[in-house]
Formats: C-alpha cells, sequence, structure tokens
C-alpha cells in the first residue's frame, strides 16, 4: 500500500552533467542539502546500483539516521533510490531531461512512501495524521530543489 506520494519538479539553468554531479555526490549532501544534517558514504567507488550512504534528515515524519541505497542508476538521466525507515519503505526517484541545447535541465523528483508492512493501527493513525507529514515533507523536498539548482548553477559557473 502507497502512503503519499509526491511530485516536485523544476527547470535549472545548468547542464544534466551538473545536476547530475550534485545528485550523486552523497558524501557531500549535508553541505548542499538544507534538510541534510549529516552525510556519510558506507561503500566503496563512484556513484552506482549498491552505492549505500547514511543521513541525517526529517522526511514525512521519521527523524533520525536512514541508510539509503541506490536501486538504479543511468546517468544523467535517472536514478532512484531506496530507505527502510521502520515498517516503511521510501523510495526517490530523479529524473534528469535536458533542454534542446542541453544548457537547462528539467528535474523531476517523486518520493513514495510503501506502507505495505504496517499494522492495521498505523495505517488508521497514518489517514487520520499523514496530511501534517505530507505538507512537511513536500516542502522539505521542494528545498532539496532549491538546493540542487544553487549548487548546479555554482559548479556550471566554477567549470567556466
Amino acid at each position: 500500500m502507497a502512503g503519499h506520494v509526491i511530485h516536485v519538479h523544476t527547470t535549472i539553468p545548468a547542464p544534466p552533467e551538473r545536476v547530475w554531479e550534485v545528485i550523486t555526490d552523497v558524501g557531500h549532501a549535508d553541505q548542499v542539502l538544507r534538510s541534510v544534517h549529516d552525510s556519510e558514504v558506507l561503500t566503496d567507488g563512484g556513484y552506482d546500483v549498491g552505492t549505500t550512504w547514511r543521513e541525517r534528515r526529517t522526511l514525512f515524519g521519521h527523524r533520525g539516521p536512514e541508510e539509503l541505497h541506490v536501486v538504479e542508476a543511468q546517468a544523467p538521466v535517472r536514478t532512484v533510490v531506496e530507505a527502510e525507515v521502520g515498517d516503511d519503505v521510501i523510495r526517490t526517484s530523479y529524473r534528469l531531461t535536458p533542454t534542446p541545447d542541453r544548457q537547462r535541465t528539467r528535474l523531476a523528483m517523486t518520493t513514495t512512501v510503501e506502507m505495505s508492512h504496517r499494522s492495521p493501527v498505523s495505517r488508521a493513525v497514518w489517514a487520520m495524521f499523514g496530511g501534517f507529514s505530507y505538507d512537511r515533507s513536500r516542502k522539505v523536498l521542494e528545498h532539496d530543489l532549491e538546493d540542487i539548482e544553487a549548487e548546479a548553477c555554482r559548479r556550471a559557473a566554477a567549470a567556466g
């Protein structure tokens, strides 16, 4: 059973490669995203399927450290990450679509909470109070887009 599904998007005035660099620089997420308070890569190698890291943030009412795993990666077009938080699975997909001149990138994020392992009581509580979590989480994701845009533009300007 899916809980909330949140779609957010923006167009970033930077090429997809720069946007991809920011999204996949998970070891520095705490320096880019205001919602991430700590980030630590747990696997060796570059960003790809299987890359795992731990970060501290609040999303969908969950607070504290979460371990995230890359489950799909197609540079610089799409990536999907998952985190198991309690009985839920939070899945976030990023889709990067370049403009024809490749100087701008449409970044779409979709975050889904899968609640199939929750008890009936927990689902009922979510049905009554989950809207509060939804609104806060949507704001966090919108801030993530703003932060990704700012960093991608900074990196694009530095690259010349």
